[in-house]
């Protein structure tokens, strides 16, 4: 009983944790731009109005990103050097055990 109870004590946390589903993040840029050229930054209006996702889902997204590019320097700005956009896809998996 007491190594039942013991091997119950490992596997919950890891059924835990394998259970939470993860978010894959893949960026795409041009490998050749020096991007030291560049200071200021906007968002592309038409590409983040397409993200098929909810809009508090999609202002944690744009916050995040407006977050990272204040840490790497950049300044938002009506007449931007760089345009950010975003491109989302949802999968959903259902898995069922018995």
């Amino acid at each position: 009983m007491k190594t039942l109870f013991r091997l119950a004590l490992l596997l919950i946390p890891f059924g835990l944790l394998t259970s939470c589903s993860s978010v894959d993040v893949i960026t795409d840029y041009d490998r050749t731009a020096t991007f030291t050229n560049y200071k200021t930054y906007a968002f592309y209006k038409t590409g983040i109005d397409r993200a098929q996702i909810s809009d508090l889902d999609k202002r944690r997204i744009l916050t995040a990103i407006e977050d990272e590019m204040a840490r790497k320097g950049f300044v938002k700005s009506e007449s931007p050097d760089l345009l950010v956009s975003i491109f989302t896809t949802e999968k959903e998996r259902v898995d069922v055990y018995n």
